[in-house]
């Protein structure tokens, strides 16, 4: 956790003003996904003079592990799919988490999904609390047109999710596009990269690219393997890439679904399958390529590619919402979605040419450490909190202005 600057100006009057009490809500309770590692990276580097955290999960796993082992106290309350069927389990976590706000004394509840959203939303209505949401997608829910007046504050990881709320100034206003944040300390360059590809059983000789995140189908992954399946077709004699998949499998079938491509391909020798990685940032550093194949409205803004970026890896993504707001021309290629040979041509075109790589690598790590600093994350997040107290009348009124300070 932060302590503060030397000589900074505090968010809140530390004399007569406790911390920011925040309940962090995901109806996840594993750490396979984005949006729990974003929860988790936040709540390490809150300053926890100005906030202090808590977690709302459904049930005991690894994300409730990591938030206690922050010093983040976890309450579990069943969070259900808002269906007909369900009715009537969901009122029974509106009354839980209503309970909880009060007994918490909760100033802010947070969630990072609609579903939580119209939970904590309806939740908080009659107490002083007030809800921010974390909007971490492009794609609309049908919850949008109620969620986003029920919330005080939405946070947007990408410009893009603003176009999924009415067009109103009152709506509007409520949105702020605060990038995710990655730990430098963690993501950054292999000090030796031939050592780390030696212990996860790499190629040290080949161009190694890396695709990791869900294993599904709308995320990209068939057009992966099917564009290292066309290299192989059209380049017959050129040493193909080696393409290493990670990540949870979604679906009944789309492992065996890879598995055809490579051996229809004859890939077998050129691709490797592994599931979801908890020290996914070696797998980054160990690649020379990070490719992302994601279909539109799937991503807000994926964080696998500033990660990847940090770790020295050129990036290749899908022209879709959100990551045209992670890369620039300098730090990244963007493909048309669902192009299998347009993945290609690019994995080729740095495949073979070094020094375009080695520019994407420099500018993708000073973009990274410019934009997507974990700590300047968190102050923003802070900085926002503050804001929706002060403008919605909450009893903190005399937190100090902050968003525009």
């Amino acid at each position: 956790m932060r302590a503060p600057a030397p000589g900074a100006r505090p968010l809140l009057d530390p004399v007569t003003l406790p911390p920011i009490r925040v309940a962090f809500v995901s109806h996840n309770s594993h750490m396979i996904m984005g949006g729990q590692r974003s929860m988790v990276a936040l709540i390490e580097h809150l300053d926890r003079t100005v906030v202090r955290p808590l977690a709302i999960v459904p049930e005991p796993g690894e994300l409730a592990d990591r938030l206690r082992a922050l010093d983040c106290p976890v309450t579990h309350v069943p969070l259900q799919k808002i269906k007909l069927r369900t009715t009537a389990a969901v009122w029974r976590s509106i009354r839980i988490v209503r309970a909880l706000l009060a007994r918490e004394q909760v100033d802010i509840v947070a969630p990072d999904a609609a579903r939580d959203a119209l939970t904590c939303g309806l939740a908080r209505l009659g107490t002083p609390s007030r809800m921010v949401w974390f909007v971490r997608l492009t794609a609309r829910d049908p919850l949008d047109a109620i969620n986003q007046f029920l919330a005080h504050g939405m946070i947007g990881d990408s410009d893009a999710t603003k176009r999924r709320f009415w067009n109103l100034p009152s709506i509007q206003a409520r949105h702020r596009t605060i990038v995710g944040g990655v730990d430098l300390r963690l993501f950054r360059p292999a000090a030796d990269r031939a050592a780390l590809r030696a212990r996860l059983g790499l190629p040290a000789d080949r161009i190694v690219v890396l695709y990791a995140g869900q294993v599904r189908e709308q995320k990209g992954v068939l057009d992966v393997v099917d564009a290292v399946a066309r290299l192989a077709r059209e380049s017959p004699a050129a040493p193909l890439p080696f393409l290493v998949v990670a990540g949870t499998p979604v679906g009944t079938d789309i492992l065996d679904r890879i598995a055809a491509r490579v051996a229809q391909a004859r890939l077998r020798d050129h691709v490797r399958v592994v599931p979801h990685q908890p020290n996914i940032h070696e797998w980054m550093q160990a690649a020379d390529l990070f490719v992302s194949g994601s279909h539109q409205h799937t991503e807000g803004m994926s964080r696998v590619l500033y990660e990847a970026m940090a770790c020295g890896a050129a990036v290749i993504a899908t022209d879709i919402a959100g990551n045209r707001d992670a890369l620039t021309p300098e730090t990244g290629i963007l493909v048309p979605e669902k192009s299998p040979e347009r993945i290609a041509a690019a994995l080729h075109d740095l495949a073979t040419d070094p020094m375009r790589r080695a520019a994407l690598r420099e500018h993708g790590l000073r973009h990274v450490r410019a934009t997507f600093d974990i700590r300047e994350h968190a102050r923003r997040v802070e900085r926002c909190f503050a804001d929706v107290l002060r403008h919605s009348g909450h009893r903190r009124a005399a937190v100090r202005p902050s968003w525009d300070g």
